[in-house]
């Protein structure tokens, strides 16, 4: 009884702290121009701040997307990028470590020996699982994260194949946001075939997996 009401009162409290930073910043002022104006009034420590947003955002389930394009406008494709893999790694590590402290007991309750073929395959194969899902855009980053803390997965494990998957897609969206200061121009055309490509990444690997298959 008293450990699901400490669940309850971090969820509340997570909620909370949410709805209180979107209503004093204000919900039409969440643009990527208005962002960078907010955090580069900050001056040299907007960088520390941007990592502090990027680590609790997974707490309010804000995109990481959009941030990690606010981050490109703001930065620079290059900085951005650094930013946002020191900020969307401890992040990740976060989500992973209060999913699995207040999370694992309810999931082995629910599920019981269901999830344990499932669970035994995530373990033994965590680095490799979470790598492949870190680069696929079109998955949720956090569900993965809060997933990953209620898998029988490692930390040793999920921790680097998180930040290594998170590369290509993280400057992905910081190249991109870099783009829009000049909508249209060549360096604009260049990131969204890169964005492109991320998304078709899955259905290149898909395709390029099944013809090797067919070769042996």
């Amino acid at each position: 009884m008293r450990q699901n009401f400490f669940k309850l009162a971090v969820l509340i409290l997570m909620l909370s702290i949410g709805f209180v930073t979107v209503r004093s910043f204000g919900i039409d002022r969440l643009t990527p121009a208005a962002f960078r104006d907010f955090m580069l009034s900050f001056g040299t420590w907007a960088p520390l701040l941007y990592i502090f947003l990027y680590t609790v955002r997974p707490l309010f389930l804000f995109p990481a997307s959009l941030l990690s394009i606010s981050g490109g406008i703001t930065f620079g494709p290059w900085w951005g990028t650094l930013y946002d893999l020191i900020g969307a790694s401890l992040g990740a590590y976060l989500s992973f470590g209060l999913s699995r402290a207040l999370g694992r007991g309810t999931v082995e309750k629910w599920f019981g020996r269901r999830i344990h073929k499932l669970d035994n395959f995530v373990a033994e194969n965590g680095f490799r699982t979470i790598l492949f899902l870190r680069l696929i855009p079109m998955l949720s980053f956090d569900a993965i994260s809060y997933g990953g803390g209620l898998s029988k997965i490692r930390f040793c494990h999920f921790a680097p194949a998180t930040t290594i998957g998170m590369i290509p897609g993280t400057f992905t969206f910081n190249f991109l946001g870099h783009s829009l200061h000049d909508v249209f121009s060549p360096t604009f055309y260049v990131a969204v075939g890169l964005v492109l490509l991320l998304v078709l990444l899955p259905v290149i690997h898909k395709s390029f997996k099944g013809r090797r298959h067919k070769d042996v």
